[in-house]
């Protein structure tokens, strides 16, 4: 049984992008690219305000940003053909510790899911190229619920898919947004910080790892093999 911070946990669900894959940094070029294609300027700080959105909480946030006459399909038409343009030639390499903590899991019979705000097909491909898919029971993503992160709906229904009471979950994720998601949720929160430093509120409610192999170390099973704090 493996408890963290005294809770048990039946159900890890992991982020994909920044998290499993080393993705964002290319994410946020491409998405500075498209606006500017698009005749549009994009802030790196307007582009983090995009992570972890599914399609509609992206348009919404453009819209924010560029007025009701956003073209916000053109933005993601040309985006999505630039990533898998991109993806296709390149891919992206996994992150430190992924392997490790997916063992861990694996191991100690905790099941593993994938919970992304990108699309079915994509995030399929990719983590068939990274060679990890077949670590994980299920996937969900951002399509399958009407918001995205903040909100915590994609944790929550990753968990029913799983048949899994939200408390008895942990998240794995490398964004703010990610965490207010997972602790909106009633999960357990552990986040591994990708392109910016955690937060004040990040470090308050999740457990900080600078890799996710850090995990394997500090967790805690009551079989003596380890406990998270």
């Amino acid at each position: 049984m493996l408890l963290i911070n005294g809770r048990e946990i039946k159900l890890a669900i992991f982020d994909m992008d920044g998290l499993l894959l080393d993705s964002e940094r290319i994410y946020s070029e491409i998405w500075r690219e498209t606006a500017k294609l698009l005749g549009y300027e994009m802030s790196y700080s307007q582009w983090y305000g995009l992570l972890g959105t599914n399609e509609e909480t992206e348009r919404q946030y453009l819209y924010s940003i560029y007025g009701a006459d956003c073209p916000t399909d053109d933005f993601r038409a040309v985006r999505l053909r630039i990533i898998d343009e991109y993806s296709d030639k390149h891919g992206f390499p996994i992150k430190k510790g992924v392997n490790e903590i997916l063992s861990f899991l694996h191991e100690h019979d905790v099941p593993a899911v994938v919970a992304t705000s990108s699309e079915r097909k994509r995030a399929e491909k990719l983590l068939e190229r990274s060679g990890i898919i077949r670590f994980f029971s299920d996937i969900t993503c951002g399509n399958e619920v009407a918001l995205g992160k903040p909100d915590p709906a994609l944790f929550l229904k990753a968990a029913r898919k799983a048949i899994t009471e939200p408390e008895k979950c942990v998240v794995f994720e490398d964004s703010e947004n990610g965490i207010k998601a997972a602790t909106r949720a009633g999960m357990a929160a552990v986040c591994v910080p990708d392109l910016q430093p955690p937060t004040d509120y990040v470090k308050k409610v999740a457990t900080v790892l600078r890799s996710l192999d850090e995990f394997t170390v500090t967790a805690v099973t009551t079989d003596n093999k380890h406990t998270a704090s």
